[in-house]
């Protein structure tokens, strides 16, 4: 805010408003742009929690796009992020697969209930992925596509404030087998670091 927006903001005069900006100022917890006239809050109050509770999805969306990007590069597959939606979870994030087949984006669209998303946002987090083959059953291999989903925490709270998926074929994402677990490895990985980066985001 600036200066003149404080004051009104505040009901207090000129010289009240300047006096306590500059012990803020000498203490470290506010930064002011002499160009711009733009008080910001300093070091300190950037890395308090958020008050009014959890990020929303810009937040989420920002901190996860590195780790998405990463993700597909290392497990070759689809990565989806996806939010809680009345009808079962909403796709805020999407990155295609690195190769050159035929691909839709999704971000916008709406997974139902039964989908790893979906799942993965409503399922006790312990800290395992959620297996779901193309057609809603849980993914017990064999031919075709399949999800695997997992939460991604709340850095303040420890509850899901999105969820992060693979897809891609049902041998490569099912509960047993050495590439599968090592793509499970990678997304929960992923999941923690996007936990992460949304705890070291600057509050807004």
């Amino acid at each position: 805010m600036t200066f003149q927006e404080l004051t009104a903001s505040l009901g207090l005069p000129d010289r009240a408003v300047g006096d306590l900006l500059s012990g803020l100022r000498a203490e470290g917890l506010v930064e002011y742009e002499a160009g711009s006239g733009v008080c910001r809050p300093g070091g300190p109050l950037r890395s308090l929690p958020r008050s009014g509770g959890r990020p929303d999805c810009n937040d989420v969306r920002s901190a996860a796009m590195p780790w998405a990007d990463t993700l597909a590069a290392h497990s070759g597959m689809s990565v989806l992020l996806a939010v809680a939606h009345p009808r079962g979870a909403q796709i805020i994030h999407h990155v295609f697969r690195p190769d050159n087949s035929p691909q839709r984006l999704v971000t916008g669209d709406i997974v139902p209930a039964g989908s790893a998303l979906a799942r993965a946002l409503r399922e006790p987090c312990d800290g395992r992925c959620v297996h779901v083959a193309d057609d809603g059953g849980d993914d017990g291999g064999g031919g075709g596509t399949a999800s695997l989903a997992t939460a991604v925490l709340d850095p303040d709270g420890g509850r899901p404030v999105a969820a992060l998926a693979l897809t891609g074929p049902r041998t490569a994402l099912r509960a047993t087998g050495e590439r599968a677990h090592g793509n499970e490895e990678l997304l929960l990985d992923a999941a923690r670091a996007v936990s992460s980066a949304l705890e070291a985001a600057p509050v807004r």
